[in-house]
């Protein structure tokens, strides 16, 4: 067997060592044509690389605020790629089918260092390869798939869950999905774990977060200030922080725009309604150490109605299935040299908007008779400067704060018989936070350079909020520090066999939280390629994240209830008292993650990466039980009722409420006939498992000057819930209102600059209905998108999209009340088949 192992070795060695000459040959020689515009170094350095069918390696640092030429005509690859670095400062090295960029000003790196690659999200380690696979959404991706906002695209994502804080969550969609979007945010909620359990970024930076829960509102980002998104779905609250439970999405803004372009989009559903308005500009220069980009955009879609839709028999028709929303977003990203070696950048965002929705409850009777209309107002405003400066031998250091609020004024009238008095809710959110950070080598190794990044801040955030009345307003702060450290242990230079690349990377975190006390979570990676063509990745850690402000201070409710349904076991006329709600002592959420990947890249046209991934999750907040009763006699509750409670404990426990005592009985309250007190406030309990496997590909292939991409993804799932331990075990992933157990996306793209036609297939999968007593199956739902962009002179660029061509529709499912949605609209759309056309100009 070990003669067999060595004879296949040397023949493989001498098949690469006689093929090696015809690559560089080719690399040398072939010419391949080129019309690509001015635009983004990084960028341009990708589509050239595609082109040439050749790897590309490079510095996210490198690269960061530098344009490339416009590179017409036809080129050998090494000619194209030496234009676009023309006057850049950086110089390329070919080393068979492969190009490696590196910085042509720095004497300390020398030119048989390991290259950096350009993924930078899931680690602070510049250059560090990733050990769990990161998604990757250009901007590209973005206009070719027609979306309108960062909702959108995240909602088209197989690893992402519709359910949560996004707009278009009906009435009656599970306690999960309830009372969430206050103010028509949008947001990521990864494997359907929650939308607080996402951490996402704009660009490495936390923004303030919005209405009641721990995110960030990503439709307050212009997609035209988008240069491409970066999804890590692994747990990383080492490197990060808290929230980062299910992953980090990190959005990543264009660095330099030199000019301005407008663009108008009209659109709308061809059952009724969603009528959108989108105008936005972008403007910007750049000039010797500096430069900048603004963007102002501007949407508008009327809302959807019930009588537009079939399966909405049950309805009241004026009810909305999606809410009227206009918004006002702005965006500026500006950078400067300061000195060499040292430079300033900043990120600014502004929002403005209002959101109404509209609930029958009712299906025959006037809105003004028995309906609810929710009326919301919403202003974002976002500021992160940062100072970076190179210290030399390599370390680099990065100060970084934030400054942002985030307000939601609400009006809900509830009209009875005509009669509405108003109701105000006000969620006003402030986040303000300072970082500090270095990162650089230690020693070197024969695989290259052990380096480490460390740092550390403090963070602020504050909820001013009114909710029927009763106002509270709590602050959580937070200290903390971090380390992460990389080491090479094998590097192609190296050319050791079967082991082209291998690293290991550690991370710790410490937060201290002035409401919760400590935590420190660890994580480790190991990434090892064989062969060029393969990696293979392992990734372990923990993370957390903690309660929200509203669901950890909005306080609980009392009531008293008579004891009834226990037969003879109480006295007659026996009350206890039920307290439910949001509970102050309620700790941090954690998880344990692990994630299994590979990725096999033949040649720079074609790449599969697989993993598998479990996440453990225990001590997730929420309610012990459904309903209090039973709970008198059943043993698993036996903590949390108090028999006999003096009425001093009572007495406490009432006033310690933020509503007064609600009376369920026929009788007063006299804390002599209260035989017990139920503590059933939130509580972290819980413990559910998400495990799953997830699989993409991307073939990209030029033919002739155009380019033809593929693209592939799908994630299985897997979920569990326990409550309590001696409770059943609970599906969550392929039941109603939670993540299906298989999502899908596929397209294909082909054109150039001037000319793309793109289709995408999206596939939800069914779930099953478990609220009757028999079972009831959701069907599944797949819809096809086409779209088509075209430049024509001097009037610009118009793009065409139908979307859901052939207009699928959600299944019609069972409702306690014409109030409840009559569909699963945290999984399946009400918009339907969309057209809609964009006209685009530079200027």
């Amino acid at each position: 067997m070990l003669i067999k192992s060595r004879s296949l070795a040397a023949l493989l060695a001498g098949v690469a060592a006689c093929c090696s000459p015809i690559a560089a040959m080719a690399t040398e020689q072939e010419r391949q044509s080129y019309d690509m515009p001015a635009q983004d170094l990084g960028e341009a350095l990708r589509r050239a690389a595609d082109l040439a069918d050749i790897e590309l390696y490079a510095s996210s640092r490198d690269l960061e605020g530098k344009t490339a030429p416009a590179l017409k005509g036809q080129f050998t690859p090494r000619e194209a790629v030496e234009t676009l670095l023309a006057g850049s400062g950086l110089i390329a090295r070919f080393d068979d089918r492969a190009v490696i960029i590196r910085n042509g000003f720095s004497a300390e790196i020398p030119s048989s260092a390991e290259p950096e690659t350009i993924i930078v999200t899931g680690s602070r380690i510049a250059g560090a390869p990733a050990p769990a696979p990161v998604i990757e959404v250009t901007a590209e991706d973005i206009r070719n798939a027609g979306h309108a906002d960062l909702g959108e695209v995240a909602r088209s994502l197989p690893q992402n869950f519709g359910g949560g804080q996004n707009p278009g969550i009906g009435s009656g969609q599970g306690v999960q999905n309830q009372n969430v979007n206050v103010n028509g945010a949008s947001t990521f909620n990864l494997r359907g774990i929650g939308p607080s359990a996402t951490l996402t970024l704009l660009n490495g930076n936390r923004f303030a977060y919005s209405g009641t829960q721990s995110v960030i509102d990503i439709s307050a980002i212009p997609t035209a200030a988008v240069e491409r998104i970066e999804v890590v779905t692994d747990g990383a609250s080492a490197i990060y922080g808290a929230d980062a439970v299910a992953g980090v999405v990190n959005i990543l803004l264009r660095k330099d725009y030199e000019g301005i372009t407008t663009s108008a989009r009209i659109g709308g559903s061809t059952d009724g309604g969603n009528f959108q308005q989108q105008y936005n500009i972008v403007g910007g220069a750049k000039w010797s150490g500096g430069g900048f980009l603004a963007t102002y955009d501007f949407f508008d879609n009327s809302a959807i109605l019930a009588r537009d839709r079939s399966y909405a028999v049950t309805s009241n028709p004026l009810s909305t299935f999606y809410p009227e929303l206009r918004r006002h977003s702005a965006l500026f990203s500006g950078h400067q040299d300061l000195a060499p070696g040292l430079g300033i950048k900043a990120d600014l965002i502004y929002k403005r908007g209002d959101m109404t929705s509209v609930r029958g409850l009712f299906a025959d009777r006037p809105i003004t008779t028995r309906g609810i209309v929710v009326h919301n107002e919403f202003e974002t405003f976002g500021v992160a400067p940062t100072l970076e400066a190179y210290l030399g031998g390599g370390w680099s250091t990065r100060v970084s704060g934030f400054y942002g609020t985030d307000k939601t004024y609400g009006v809900t009238q509830n009209f009875t018989n005509g009669v509405a008095p108003p109701s105000i809710r006000i969620f006003n959110n402030r986040s303000l936070s300072i970082e500090a950070g270095v990162e650089g080598p230690l020693f070197a190794l024969p695989a290259g350079d052990v380096r480490l990044a460390a740092g550390g801040g403090w963070r602020s955030n504050h909820l001013n909020a009114l909710i029927a009345g009763r106002a509270f307003a709590p602050t959580r702060e937070n200290r903390y520090a971090y380390g992460e450290l990389f080491v090479p242990l094998a590097s192609p230079d190296q050319k050791l066999p079967f082991a082209h690349r291998a690293s290991i990377t550690a991370a710790m975190r410490f937060e201290d939280y002035s409401d919760s006390g400590s935590i420190v979570v660890p994580k480790l990676g190991f990434v090892y390629a064989p062969v060029p063509e393969l990696s293979l990745g392992i990734s372990w850690g923990k993370s957390f994240k903690m309660p929200t402000l509203n669901q950890q201070y909005s306080g609980y409710t009392p009531v008293l209830l008579s004891v009834t349904g226990y037969g003879s076991m109480f006295p007659a006329g026996s009350t206890y008292v039920y307290l439910g709600g949001p509970n102050p002592d309620v700790g941090p959420e954690r998880s344990e993650n692990v994630t299994l990947s590979a990725t096999f890249r033949p040649s720079s046209r074609l790449q599969i990466v697989t993993s598998l991934f479990r996440i453990d999750y225990r001590d997730r907040v929420a309610p012990p039980f459904g309903s209090p009763l039973g709970v008198l006699t059943n043993p698993l509750f036996a903590d949390l009722v108090t028999f006999n409670p003096s009425p001093t404990l009572l007495a406490a426990a009432i006033a310690g409420a933020s509503d007064p005592l609600g009376n369920a009985t026929t009788g007063p309250y006299d804390p002599a006939n209260v035989i017990a007190l139920i503590d059933g406030r939130d509580l972290n309990i819980a413990s559910q498992r998400y495990q799953g496997a997830d699989l993409s590909l991307r073939y990209r292939a030029p033919i002739g000057a155009q380019m033809l991409t593929l693209i592939a993804s799908g994630t299985w799932l897997d979920s569990r819930q326990q409550l309590l331990p001696g409770l059943p075990v609970t599906d969550l992933a392929g039941t109603i209102f939670n993540s299906p157990h298989f999502r899908a996306r596929g397209g294909a793209t082909f054109g150039n600059e001037d000319f793309t036609l793109a289709s995408f297939v999206s596939f939800t999968g069914g779930v099953t209905d478990r609220r009757r007593t028999i079972p009831v199956k959701v069907a599944s739902v797949a819809t096809l998108d086409l779209s088509a962009r075209v430049k024509i002179g001097a009037l610009g660029e118009i793009s065409v999209n139908a979307l859901n061509i052939f207009n699928a529709k959600p299944e019609m499912t069972a409702v306690a009340s014409p109030s409840d949605t009559p569909f699963d609209s945290t999984n399946y759309s009400a918009v339907g088949r969309f057209l809609g056309i964009t006209i685009s100009r530079d200027w």
